[in-house]
């Protein structure tokens, strides 16, 4: 029952796939640049190159499926991706304006990130959390944005207020959930034990809040995609979204190990080592989330949509 991509559809979904890990890198290493870093220099330039690293990767994403949606509508192989004619058409309509958003959010980011580097690096001291105060506010104002643009296309672009802003609320838990997985992998290379297990505890706290806001905007969500329970067995988009319903639970049953066993026995231990591949467990089942939701979004769509 389940739909295979064509070629064409098949670039979209890594494309696609490449803005994700972009938002989440930018959301997770901005959080963890706030809350989850043990201050040393080594620390916050890992930060700052693992968020640009994923806005490159996301303004990469966007750009390349552009072009790939211009080379679909043309049918006529690679050389159809480069129609100026229907290019110039595209970016009137509404994949253009969806493009331009999220290209700008990438863009700023990008920039703001360079320049931050740069300015840490001829720091005397390492900076202080409170030194990326406008760091985070600009990135926190591109992540909405970026959030926001999701309702703007596709099937959700029809839904109603409710569940669009469920959507919004939707990506930004999920991407600050998955984007800190990599900063906290990286975090377990440090050699005090005691404030590794201070800082993961309180992300652990924080988690809390939000697989709250998660659970709750997936309800609404598949209140609003699916007319009835039945649809999640009877249509390929509903099992798909049935498995990454089970993809979830379970990394969230990892999360909660973490919280509940690994982090508490990292002194008793001496070591972070349980952690560090409870965490490469966790970034593995985030990727197939991540596959699984591109996979949603782009080949197959909801019942009736």
């Amino acid at each position: 029952m389940f739909v295979v991509p064509t070629a064409w559809e098949l670039a979209s979904l890594v494309c696609k796939l490449l803005l994700y890990f972009g938002t989440a890198s930018i959301a997770g290493g901005s959080l963890s640049l706030r809350l989850y870093n043990d201050g040393s220099r080594k620390s916050v330039n890992s930060l700052l190159l693992y968020i640009m690293a994923g806005a490159l990767l996301g303004f990469q994403g966007v750009l390349a499926n552009f072009f790939i949606q211009v080379g679909l509508i043309n049918d006529s192989g690679l050389s159809g991706m480069f129609d100026w004619s229907m290019a110039s058409l595209l970016l009137g309509a509404q994949l253009g304006d969806v493009t331009i958003f999220r290209l700008a959010g990438f863009v700023l980011v990008i920039l703001s990130t360079l320049f931050y580097l740069r300015k840490a690096q001829h720091l005397i001291q390492p900076p202080s959390q409170a030194f990326f105060g406008a760091l985070l506010i600009l990135h926190g104002v591109v992540l909405i944005a970026i959030a926001f643009s999701f309702t703007l296309a596709g099937h959700v672009s029809v839904l109603g207020v409710v569940p669009r802003f469920a959507i919004i609320v939707h990506t930004l838990a999920f991407s600050v959930w998955i984007g800190a997985l990599i900063p906290l992998l990286l975090l377990t290379a440090s050699t005090d034990l005691d404030l590794l297990q201070r800082l993961l505890k309180r992300f652990g706290d924080h988690a809390i809040a939000v697989l709250l806001a998660l659970a709750g905007a997936g309800v609404l969500m598949l209140l609003s995609l699916l007319e009835t329970p039945g649809q999640l067995l009877s249509s390929a988009y509903g099992l798909a979204l049935l498995v990454k319903l089970i993809m979830v639970a379970l990394i969230v049953g990892i999360a909660g190990l973490n919280k509940l066993v690994f982090v508490p026995a990292i002194l008793r231990q001496g070591h972070a080592a349980s952690l560090r591949n409870s965490i490469r467990v966790e970034i593995l089942v985030a990727t197939l989330i991540l596959m699984l939701t591109a996979y949603l979004s782009t080949i197959v769509g909801p019942p009736g949509h």
